[in-house]
Order: C-alpha cells, then sequence, then structure tokens
C-alpha cells in the first residue's frame, strides 16, 4: 500500500502557508518580556511555544488549499488452473476398479498446482459443477457446453490453463474442438478408458414418433451396430410392457456377416390404447461381449384419441405468423391451419381455438368468424397490432379495453406477473422473457377487466406499469387471450440467440394455446404433471391448483401426493405451497411407467386428482464403449498443451511450469481522500493549542 500528498492549488502557496504562521507567532511573541519574571529560561519556553502557534497556524493554513491522501493498493491474484473431470457413465465403464487410481492421481495433480496457482475442481457429464462428488452417474456428456461455460464463468479473469480428464466420449452438443476454438488458455488433457475394439453389439439408434394417434400405426426404426462378432447370429425383438410382463410383438433373425456390421430394420407398431404405451426393443446377448446393457432400449409413446385442431386467421402476410406456427407446431399435439380474412370461408366447427392476428381490421371486420366463435363458444386468441382496428377490437372481446391514437406506438418490453395462477412457468423461462427485445403496441391506455389474469406486464422506457402485455380471460365457459403487441419473431430470434433453443418462447406460447385450446376445466383440485414422459436424468415436476366454493385460489390445506411405479415400488411426498397454488418437485426416479394420486381436504369434502406419467432411460453413455483419444489430442495439440495418460498425469504441473507463460495479475486500486477527514491532524491541532495554552496559563500569560 501506497500513499501520497496532493494539492489542487500550486505548492508555492506550501510556502505562503508556512510564512503566515511565521508572522503570526513573531507577531505574537517578538519582544514579549512577560515571562521573563515568572519563569527561569523563559526564552526557550517562548520558543516553545511559538514553534506549537507556527505549526498550528501553518497546517490550518494548509488545510484551506484543499489537499488529499492517494493511497494506492496493489492487489495480486493467482493464475487459474480449472481441472474438469468427466462425471459419465462411460468413464466409470472405462475405468472398471480403477476409479480410485483416477481420483488420486487427479488430487495429486491438484495439489502440486496448489503452490502457485488458484486450482478449481470441476466435474462434466449433464452439466459443468463445481467441486461435486465424482461418482460417474451422469446419463450424458457434453464437453463443449462444459467449454463454453468455463468460457463464461472466466471471461476477464486470468484462466491460465484447463486440464481435462476424459474418454473423449462426447454425445450432447457439438464437438468440443469447435467450441473450444476461441479459447485463449492452455487446454491438458489425461486420457482414460479404452480404445481397443472389443466385441459388442449394440442398438446405436431407434426412430420413432414421440406421439401416435388412437386406432393408427407408427413406424419404429431401430439401428443395429456389431463390432468383432462376424459369424455370430442374434434376435431383434419388440416387446409391448404392460403391469410388468413383455408381450411379444415382433421379431427378425439377424446374421452378422461382417466385423464391422451395421444395418437398419423397420417395424410397424399399432396404437391400439389410449394413454402411455411402453415398448421394450432388444437383442439376445451373444457370449463374450464388452457389455449387455446396450442390448436393451425402452422406449415410450403417448397415444392420443385425436389431434387439436387450431385456425389461425390474419389480416396480411407477417413474421409473428411464422413465429406462432414454429412455436405452436413444436408440440406435435397441435395441427395449425393458417388462412387469410379476404379469402377465408371454411366453418369453425373442426377447431378447438381461433388465432385472430391483427383482425378485425380495417378493411376485414371479420364479423362472420366473430359470430360463429360466439354462437359455437369456441376460444379466441386475439394478436394485437399495428394493422388492428381498435374500436371493432374493443367491441369484439371483454378482456381488454385499450383507449388511444391508433398511429402512435410504443416498445415495451415483457413483465412477468408473479400472481398468475392458471398455469405456471419454469423459473429459466420468467428470467429470460424480460431480457427479450421488445414488442410494438399501440401508445393508448389499457384497462384489464378485473376477471382477466395477467400474465405479462407492459415495461415502457424502464418504467414498470400495470398495462397488459399478454391476458386470458375466462367467461361464461369461453376463454380468451389477448397479446397486446407484434414483435414475437424477434422474441424466437433472440431466444436462439441467448440460449441456443428456443425452449422459452415455446413454452410461453405452449401453455397459452394449451389452456386456451383446452375445454374449461371446473375440478376444484387439479394436479398437473409437467410432462407426459421425462428421461431419467429430469427431475419429475408437478403443480396444483386447488379452488373454494367462490372459485377463488386457496392454498390453505395440504397436498400430499403419492406415486405409484409399475415394479411396485410407492413414493409418497407433500406439495410445497406457492404464492396462491401448489407446486413439487419429485426428484429423479427410475426408468418406467408411474401412476399418481394426490390427495386434500377443503372443508369437509376430500378431493383426489390422479394421472400417469413415464420415465424413459436415456441410454446415450451405453451407445459409445470405445474411448476417443483422438478428440483429446486435437484439443491439447490445438491449444498450446498436450495429451497425458492417468500414469503420468501429474507431469502436466512440470510443463505448465517450464513454459512459465501463466502468470500473476496485479489490480491497483486507488482511494482518494480529502486530508480534512483524518482524524489525527484534528487531534493535531488540538494537543499544539493546548500545549500553548496550559504554558502560557501556567505562566500567566492569560
Amino acid at each position: 500500500m501506497e500513499s501520497g500528498l496532493s494539492f489542487q492549488y500550486s505548492g508555492w502557496f506550501i510556502i505562503l502557508c508556512l510564512a503566515l504562521g511565521a508572522a503570526y507567532a513573531s507577531v505574537l511573541y517578538y519582544r514579549d518580556t512577560r515571562f521573563d519574571e515568572k519563569a527561569s529560561g523563559s526564552k526557550y519556553w517562548m520558543y516553545g511555544m511559538a514553534a506549537f502557534r507556527f505549526v498550528a497556524v501553518s497546517v490550518l493554513a494548509i488545510l484551506l488549499l484543499s489537499p488529499f491522501i492517494r493511497t494506492r493498493n496493489t492487489q495480486t491474484f493467482k493464475p487459474i488452473v480449472a481441472i474438469v473431470s468427466d462425471n459419465s457413465e462411460s468413464v466409470r465403464n472405462g475405468l472398471g476398479k480403477d476409479s480410485t487410481a483416477y481420483k488420486e492421481k487427479l488430487k495429486a495433480l491438484a495439489d502440486k498446482l496448489g503452490d502457485k496457482y488458484e486450482v478449481v475442481n470441476y466435474t462434466s457429464g449433464d452439466g459443468l459443477r463445481q467441486d461435486s462428488k465424482q461418482d460417474f452417474n451422469d446419463k450424458s456428456t457434453d464437453l463443449s457446453g462444459a467449454i463454453d461455460e468455463l468460457n463464461d464463468i472466466y471471461y476477464n479473469r486470468n484462466l491460465g490453463a484447463v486440464i481435462l480428464a476424459s474418454d473423449g466420449i462426447y454425445n450432447k452438443g457439438i464437438n468440443p474442438v469447435y467450441a473450444a476454438s476461441k479459447s485463449t488458455y492452455s487446454i491438458y488433457t489425461v486420457a482414460v478408458g479404452d480404445t481397443t475394439i472389443q466385441k459388442d453389439q449394440k442398438l446405436s439408434n431407434a426412430f420413432y414418433n414421440k406421439i401416435a394417434y388412437l386406432n393408427d400405426q407408427f413406424g419404429l426404426r431401430i439401428d443395429v451396430e456389431a463390432t468383432n462378432l462376424s459369424g455370430k447370429n442374434t434376435k431383434l425383438s419388440v416387446y409391448e410392457v404392460s403391469e410388468g410382463s413383455n408381450k411379444l410383438l415382433q421379431t427378425k433373425e439377424i446374421g452378422y456377416a461382417t466385423q464391422n456390421f451395421f444395418q437398419s430394420y423397420d417395424f410397424v407398431i399399432p396404437a391400439y390404447k389410449t394413454g402411455i404405451a411402453h415398448y421394450r426393443i432388444a437383442l439376445t446377448n451373444i457370449e463374450g461381449e464388452l457389455t449387455y446393457k446396450n442390448n436393451v432400449r425402452d422406449i415410450f409413446v403417448e397415444v392420443l384419441d385425436g389431434r387439436q385442431k387450431i385456425l389461425l386467421v390474419a389480416n396480411s402476410p407477417h413474421p409473428d405468423i411464422a413465429a406462432l406456427k414454429a412455436a405452436i407446431e413444436h408440440n406435435k399435439n397441435y395441427q395449425l391451419d393458417v388462412e387469410y380474412a379476404e379469402t377465408f370461408a371454411k366453418k369453425l366447427n373442426d377447431y378447438n381455438l381461433v388465432i385472430l392476428h391483427q383482425l378485425p381490421s380495417g378493411r376485414q371486420k371479420v364479423q362472420n368468424i366473430l359470430k360463429d366463435a360466439r354462437d359455437l363458444k369456441k376460444s379466441l386468441l386475439f394478436v394485437v397490432g399495428s394493422q388492428t382496428m381498435l374500436p371493432d377490437f374493443v367491441r369484439a372481446q371483454n378482456a381488454v379495453i385499450i383507449k388511444g391514437g391508433a398511429e402512435k406506438f410504443n416498445d415495451v418490453t415483457a413483465l412477468v406477473n408473479k400472481d398468475f395462477s392458471l398455469f405456471t412457468l419454469s423459473d429459466k423461462t420468467m428470467q429470460i422473457l424480460p431480457k427479450l427485445p421488445p414488442l410494438n403496441n399501440f401508445f393508448a391506455d389499457y384497462q384489464a377487466n378485473p376477471s382477466s389474469k395477467l400474465l405479462l406486464r407492459q415495461k415502457i422506457n424502464n418504467v414498470e406499469t400495470d398495462f397488459p402485455l399478454w391476458l386470458l380471460n375466462e367467461n361464461s365457459d369461453v376463454k380468451l387471450g389477448v397479446i397486446c403487441g407484434e414483435g414475437i419473431w424477434r422474441w424466437r430470434l433472440y431466444d436462439y440467440l441467448m440460449n441456443k433453443n428456443q425452449d422459452a418462447t415455446n413454452e410461453l406460447i405452449g401453455k397459452t394455446i394449451q389452456y386456451l385450446s383446452v375445454k374449461s376445466d371446473k375440478r376444484p383440485f387439479r394436479v398437473n404433471v409437467a410432462k407426459t414422459i421425462f428421461q431419467d436424468n429430469e427431475a419429475v415436476t408437478f403443480d396444483a391448483q386447488l379452488y373454494n366454493a367462490n372459485y377463488e385460489l386457496v392454498n390453505t390445506p395440504d397436498v400430499d401426493l403419492k406415486i405409484n411405479g409399475e415394479d411396485g415400488k410407492s413414493y409418497e411426498f407433500k406439495f410445497n405451497k406457492t404464492e396462491n397454488a401448489y407446486s413439487l418437485n419429485a426428484g429423479f426416479l427410475p426408468t418406467g411407467g408411474y401412476s399418481y394420486t394426490a390427495t386434500t381436504t377443503l372443508g369437509n369434502n376430500k378431493l383426489t386428482a390422479s394421472g400417469k406419467f413415464s420415465v424413459s432411460p436415456l441410454q446415450l453413455e451405453e451407445m459409445r464403449t470405445r474411448a476417443d483419444h483422438k478428440v483429446l489430442y486435437q484439443l491439447a495439440s490445438q491449444h498450446n498443451g498436450t495429451m497425458h495418460y492417468l500414469a503420468d498425469a501429474e507431469k502436466i504441473a512440470d510443463e505448465i511450469d517450464a513454459k512459465n507463460q501463466l502468470k500473476p495479475i496485479l489490480y491497483d486500486t486507488f482511494l482518494t481522500e480529502s486530508a480534512i477527514n483524518l482524524k489525527w491532524i484534528f487531534f493535531l491541532l488540538v494537543a499544539l493549542i493546548t500545549a500553548e495554552w496550559g504554558i502560557r496559563k501556567y505562566f500567566g500569560g492569560y
């Protein structure tokens, strides 16, 4: 730490301050003879008091020049070395019984680096986690995602090197070599696993539609691979799994004619019962295989009674139409037809929901569509834009009143209403929505009907308002939705730019469509599972709503949930209470089919709700069993590093030291403070003046 004194004025003024102090002391004590008769050595007392007065006056004068103290504080930050350990199941399979040695080697490497560098330990698989337990249970490997996340975490920080311990197998994301192309730090790799070709057969892929329709048939294509099994025979079978028993549907004989075998096989499976159908694909085991785990694959297909049809009628072409179409058809349960008002001549009977895009407009009043929708009690979703005729729109619905001119427009961003209760959005989606680009809407006064439920509110120029941006309404069993703005296409583009997917906008639009297209549910107690088919690395989540006699949301009583698996095991939970509803994260469940029953008591009434879901195995780690050290070699060689095997992993620390490229960073911080705020100066002045006054008083000078 270094400190220095600085002045706002020229240093010559200090000489004037000293001269002022000297003049003041001289005038006060020059030829003063009052102490001659009262004190021996009075001359020296006079000099002392004059010195006290000189210093006090000079310091006071200098303080009038507004001096300030500038302090420099230097902090030293060690270079950071991140050790990333692959925590996937394929690494466990490759290590076998050597997992303890693997952990000890990495710990020894971290200890050796810890003297000179800041070492941070991570595990990677389904995602990147810091200092988490190495249990090798992750169901997938996303090496590129781990590199991207490290780049984000250590952006503008002194990350000098990354050490990646892995078998090189990745089954999510892109090739990590491409992901690391913009990384500026060195990358070292520790190669584990076996690269030799083993005897093995596997179901490498299964292609099928996750949704089928009752009394229809769906295609199933299965890819079979085999290595070093030439001359061996097996059977490929498809079973239907129901209540713990397997019913054989179809089978095919397979003969492996070559050492590297690959063949696709097609099956046609009938869907004869609604619900979630569980199928098992299996190869007959062959003696000597590396593993039997990849010989079996379970798939789940949701069989629906019919696809819901949605009609979108537009005033004219607009990019929002394509955005809505993509988001709606992301759910295979929906079929969207797009028509234009000028040529529309269809009937609404076959549709579950009608979307009116910027209608009614000046040219298209669509009175016939509005009348048919009222008569048939069809749900409507209005998308308000610059072509909408506001007076006609206000008369066409009772969810919101918009008063204002039709020539001025605002850019508004979204604010999520946390009190919204008709359905729930994920936390990630609620965090993303306020960051999306603004929608364009009318500069007007918005008045939502008291019965309307606001999902999103408008934020105008950083001012939070109660104006609705996205709202829903239900009156007399007719549901209405209103989106008060255009530009949803920009939301989807930015969602992909930020997250490499469009899950947030798909969820927002999808749940809105789901609420509007489903007939009104008047049950006082409802429980919804987030999806009907989960992967086994996904947490199973529920939400629930409870209504009193006035049809108001309440969450005073407790809600219990019991989940029963097809294997006979059961799991019991209690819902958490949210603002005015319930939610539950049941965590990860084993693969298989499940039924659930939720119970609660409202007053004297016992209420129940039930349903079904399934957990499908994510068998990515069984699909590739041969380590890929080429990826690790490329990563290291292209980023100023080297690849080592586990036995000599500690040599990486010596190589990093030998290159002497990782340097600490010095951060200087400066603190400027006015000298008049220093307390010690105050006490110095008080001491000087008090000493002078005491001496004068003692010798009778006052």
